[in-house]
């Protein structure tokens, strides 16, 4: 079971059936992976004796930087950051955490219209959008080399924290903020809310930046509200999500407890 921090919905059933199963068969084998395990949680779940190994990653040191003070409006930090490191930073591509698709269309429009107002004299730069809902070949363009002296600059959702890879970036900005989907059962509907992310989440993004060379990822919140606010990891979907298609579809693997 692969990218088991996320605490998905699936991962969680998927763990209860399978602590079962071991229950009952000898030859059977489970490896759980993950980038920011709490491993002890995961081990004594399965009974305590789980064996856990540590792989060693192979990232390169990030320096964190935090605001000095509470920043109002993530989209406006978020730009204001991108474009200081464009001007008067090494190469490096730059990859910027939004929230979802507004955000993400709102900021590349935004360092489109300043580096715009800047003249003549700043180097080019690619900005490119990158959520679930893009097609294809324009996801394609994201992994793909840009020209010499060409810097490029990802705004993309949490998607980019796991499950996509783009090599080259060196700077990466955080807006502390992510969408979560909530399920409010006074109304029995699910909705996506802007929540703050939690600090597993939080250093596995400052990590994009370590991945081909030495980083620097500039978070847009103070070092207090990154150690008071912030959750250690986060809240698992199975406890803020309608279990009603949970309970059916353990109804239909035959499982009446």
């Amino acid at each position: 079971i692969d990218e088991a921090h996320e605490r998905s919905l699936h991962t969680d059933v998927l763990f209860g059936i399978l602590r079962g199963i071991m229950q009952r068969r000898r030859d059977f084998k489970v490896i759980v992976t993950s980038a920011a395990l709490n491993a002890t949680k995961f081990a004594d779940f399965f009974g305590g004796h789980a064996p856990i190994f540590k792989i060693p990653g192979r990232t390169f040191p990030v320096e964190k930087y935090f605001a000095k003070s509470p920043c109002e409006d993530y989209v406006d930090g978020a730009v204001k950051q991108a474009l200081t490191i464009h001007v008067s930073h090494p190469p490096g591509d730059i990859l910027i955490f939004m929230t979802g698709q507004e955000d993400i269309e709102a900021t590349c429009s935004a360092i489109a219209e300043r580096v715009a107002t800047l003249g003549e004299g700043v180097p080019p730069l690619l900005l490119l959008p990158m959520y679930a809902q893009l097609p294809a070949d324009l996801q394609a363009k994201i992994f793909a080399a840009a020209q010499d002296g060409v810097r490029k600059c990802v705004v993309s959702t949490n998607v980019a924290e796991t499950s996509r890879t783009v090599d080259g970036v060196k700077y990466v900005v955080d807006c502390g903020y992510c969408k979560l989907k909530l399920y409010n059962p006074r109304v029995g509907l699910d909705s996506l809310q802007v929540t703050p992310v939690s600090q597993a989440n939080s250093n596995q993004r400052a990590g994009r930046a370590g991945r081909t060379g030495p980083g620097y990822c500039y978070r847009l919140y103070t070092e207090r509200q990154f150690k008071d606010e912030l959750f250690e990891s986060q809240v698992p979907e199975i406890q803020r999500t309608n279990l009603a298609n949970v309970v059916l579809l353990l109804k239909s693997l035959g499982i009446d407890n």
